[in-house]
């Protein structure tokens, strides 16, 4: 877990593109519950669809700024770490 988390920037990256199309997908969800809804008014169901809706909306949104929240001490990581920029494999004509 570790090898991971020290070198690498992807789960992070994941976390917030994963966030990213969590929203991107509970919004278009929302957006067919309201068509649904405008074009069947009396016979679609109330109740538990927009609470459900907004619940995993904002979950997402939570995701996505948790992700990017990542991507910044990420980034802070890289630089205070101190890694060479180039790994030598052998010096030629240098004494």
């Amino acid at each position: 877990m570790l090898g991971i988390t020290n070198h690498s920037k992807v789960p992070l990256r994941i976390m917030a593109m994963g966030g990213f199309v969590l929203s991107i997908l509970s919004l278009l969800t929302a957006m067919g519950f309201l068509v649904a809804k405008l074009i069947f008014w009396d016979s679609f169901q109330m109740g538990i669809a927009p609470i459900l809706i907004g619940i995993f909306f904002f979950g997402a949104i939570q995701t996505f700024f948790i992700g990017l929240l990542g991507e910044y001490i990420g980034s802070m990581h890289t630089h205070i770490r101190n890694m060479p920029l180039v790994i030598e494999a052998e010096r030629i004509n240098f004494d």
